[in-house]
């Protein structure tokens, strides 16, 4: 009876004796880790001939979820008996050391500024680091991404520039005068000339295909017959008010600009009664020869047409260019016509479906881009991405409707 009770308080005692040896490390060093606690109990138990199994036993009714795995405890378990005493882990080399260093950021950033164009490969070979770690350090510490160049008209001069934004500042500050800027702009009327062809190639994201690895389709730059006609278009923010093409064998010069003049002047009066009424319309062009000559001039001042002024070198700044040809051209690449005829067809048919906030938004953009030009100190601003804060709201016309006036 006595050697039974012995032997349960001794199998009792060799359960808790990882609670005390825990408990003797916690109040000896209150720092120690969980970690080292249990490799210490563990030591402890491989010292005193404690199996593997009956360590992890042991460790598992006082650590429970947070003790360590089967795996952690053979090893360590194994490490002890064979007479390693160490409980803590072994140095380490820890993570390779980065080459971003401040130095090499400043050879990379040298090496950007002598030439923006070097590709990775060519800065990996020059620096002796990989194409990833200088790919790191443009993106992240210098700030940098590769973008292809956007293609201007032309190389602004330092006058050209002047010229610009003192012409977009003068616009802005009259519109500014207005008691009313949002019944200005609706008096503003716009137009330009554009050429369109019988198949207007499409972009080439749109000729790609799904083909075989050992093919590639291709596609004629140029089709063999081409025919083209220029389209004359005018419009304000309500939609389209004139367009017409020029007849084959004719050219525009002063002469037939200032008949246009007059075929838009009829226009105006039949479906901008409001505008004609007080002759209160503001026309707007761009600086082609035939729009500033002297002849166009004493015409529009004959017939006191008042006019808005617009910057040599500028289609940036011509709603038609910037807004309604590029939508315009978008509804016919990509489609052949067999003749001038059904290309005009299609282009008068496109504008007259075209919805009204369209116009609207070139007219209010106008004015955006002006402000654009000021803040850019003249220079293209297209790409760039020059924050500026619009000085009217846009036009309240709905986008289901559409420029739906009859041709002129």
């Amino acid at each position: 009876m006595h050697s039974f009770k012995s032997t349960g308080i001794s199998v009792v005692l060799m359960k808790m004796l990882p609670v005390f040896v825990g408990l003797l490390l916690f109040f000896v060093n209150p720092n120690i880790t969980n970690k080292v606690e249990q490799r210490v109990t563990i030591k402890f138990l491989a010292k005193t001939g404690h199996s593997p199994i009956d360590t992890w036993r042991s460790l598992n009714e006082v650590w429970g979820e947070q003790m360590l795995s089967k795996t952690q405890v053979r090893f360590w378990h194994k490490k002890f008996k064979q007479g390693d005493d160490v409980v803590s882990d072994a140095a380490r080399p820890g993570r390779p050391r980065s080459k971003r260093t401040q130095d090499n950021i400043d050879m990379v950033s040298g090496l950007i500024q002598g030439d923006p164009h070097l590709s990775l490969k060519d800065m990996s070979s020059i620096t002796g680091m990989s194409t990833h770690t200088v790919r790191t350090i443009l993106k992240k510490d210098l700030n940098l991404r590769r973008k292809c160049a956007k293609f201007i008209p032309t190389d602004l001069t330092d006058a050209q520039k002047w010229t610009r934004m003192t012409v977009c500042q003068d616009n802005i500050d009259r519109l500014c005068a207005e008691t009313d800027p949002e019944s200005f702009m609706k008096r503003i009327i716009t137009g330009d000339e554009m050429w369109i062809s019988t198949h207007e190639m499409e972009f080439k994201s749109a000729t790609s295909a799904w083909v075989p690895p050992d093919q590639c389709p291709k596609k004629p730059l140029k089709p063999r017959y081409l025919h083209k006609t220029m389209l004359t278009v005018f419009f304000d923010c309500k939609g389209v008010i004139m367009a017409e093409y020029l007849t084959p064998g004719d050219t525009i010069n002063s002469e037939s600009y200032v008949k246009t003049i007059a075929r838009l002047k009829e226009c105006i009066r039949r479906k901008r009664p409001e505008l004609w009424k007080d002759r209160s319309f503001l026309l707007h062009h761009d600086n082609a020869s035939p729009h500033t000559s002297d002849f166009t001039l004493r015409k529009l001042k004959e017939w006191k047409i008042d006019t808005l002024d617009h910057p040599p070198n500028s289609p940036d700044l011509a709603p038609c260019d910037f807004a309604l040809f590029p939508k315009l051209k978008s509804t016919l690449r990509g489609r052949k016509f067999q003749n001038i005829k059904q290309v005009q067809a299609a282009a008068n048919e496109s504008l007259k479906v075209m919805p009204k906030s369209v116009f609207d938004d070139a007219i209010h953009n106008m004015v955006l881009h002006w402000q654009k030009c000021v803040a850019a100190n003249g220079e293209y601003f297209e790409g760039d991405n020059v924050q500026v804060d619009p000085l009217f709201a846009k036009g309240s016309n709905s986008e289901s409707e559409s420029s739906s006036d009859e041709d002129c």
